[in-house]
C-alpha cells in the first residue's frame, strides 16, 4: 500500500469518518510494514475519537432543542 494513498485514507477517515477509508486503515494496520502499521492504528484511533465527540455534541444538541 501506497503511503500516500494511506495518509488520504487518514484525512478521510478523521475528517468525514468515511467507512472505506477506513476499511483501507484497517488493511494497512494488519497487513503493512511496521511503520505505516503504526500510523494506520494511530489514524483509526483519532477518527475514532473525533466521531465519538462529535456524536456526543450531536446528543446534547438533540436534548437541548427538546
Amino acid at each position: 500500500m501506497d503511503s500516500n494513498y494511506m495518509f488520504l485514507c487518514g484525512v478521510m477517515w478523521c475528517k468525514f469518518g468515511r467507512q472505506e477509508a477506513g476499511k483501507e486503515l484497517l488493511r494497512a494496520a494488519e497487513f503493512g510494514n511496521p511503520d505505516m502499521s503504526a500510523l494506520a492504528w494511530a489514524m483509526l484511533a483519532k477518527g475514532a475519537h473525533r466521531l465519538r465527540d462529535l456524536e456526543r455534541q450531536a446528543q446534547t444538541s438533540s436534548r437541548t432543542i427538546l
